[in-house]
């Protein structure tokens, strides 16, 4: 949560958007769960064996009227947060930018040329995607939670609905735990990708230099190494950043398993 405190100024800014797309993220989750509850009809209804077409032809319409509503919803909220996420990563880039040209020589002497551009570059587009995937998961994680677990206490059993979350304290520490782990992979990766444009612009700059002193090759294996290297450190990040999924899909069949 410590990145959406330290963005908490755009966010005040672009209030109204938000606002509104958050607005129609949460519609969207809580109308994602009329489909299965009017099939869940359906199919009690053809149990029973004495469903009529009039009642069949209305619970179509449902599924077609849920589906539309959807479609709706989700355009409105993409165009909002997504719009938010472009709108932060234009100001964030106008502002670096502003930066670079009001500081002194001093400055440049002390950052390499590769970590400012990895900065204007790789780091902005991850700071975007708090604006857009960050605020899509945290809200859909929290409505969809919540909106089920309501539907499970009001149209199943509240008592069931209790057993079924004892597995999900472990899903919070799990994404706890894998949460620390990747943040740290994720920082580690950045740096080398600082490094790698840092080296990949000191080979294009000098790059008369070393043909003149015949260094291609020299500096060629320099980069392939400082590559696989880089390569190496962005693995660790794609191994804990899967481990995700596998954790939610464990922790749901555990709670599925507990249920039945």
């Amino acid at each position: 949560m410590g990145i959406f405190s330290k963005l908490g100024w755009f966010f005040k800014q672009e209030k109204k958007r938000y606002i509104i797309g958050i607005t129609f993220l949460a519609l969207t989750s809580l109308a994602n769960l009329i489909p299965p509850r009017v099939l869940g009809l359906m199919a009690y209804q053809l149990d029973k064996g004495h469903v009529s077409w009039s009642e069949y032809a209305a619970l179509i319409i449902a599924v077609l009227a849920a589906a539309f509503t959807l479609y709706i919803l989700s355009y409105f909220w993409r165009k909002q947060i997504w719009g938010g996420a472009a709108e932060l990563e234009r100001q964030m880039r106008s502002k670096l930018f502003d930066h670079f040209m009001i500081m002194d020589r001093t400055f440049y002497q002390r950052h390499r040329t590769g970590d400012l551009m990895a900065h204007a570059t790789n780091d902005v587009s991850a700071i975007q995607n708090v604006a857009g995937d960050g605020v899509l998961t945290l809200v859909d994680s929290l409505v969809i939670g919540l909106s089920t677990m309501v539907a499970m206490i009001i149209f199943v059993d509240w008592r069931l609905t209790i057993v079924a979350l004892l597995p999900l304290p472990f899903l919070a520490l799990g994404a706890w735990k894998l949460g620390d782990h990747l943040h740290d992979a994720f920082d580690k990766s950045q740096a080398a990708f600082s490094r790698l444009n840092n080296k990949t612009q000191e080979s294009i700059t000098g790059i008369k230099v070393l043909k003149t002193f015949g260094q291609g090759k020299e500096d060629t294996a320099a980069f392939d190494k400082m590559v696989d290297d880089t390569i190496k450190i962005n693995k660790k990040v794609f191994v804990w950043d899967s481990l995700f999924d596998p954790l939610g899909t464990a922790i749901i069949g555990a709670t599925y398993a507990i249920t039945i």
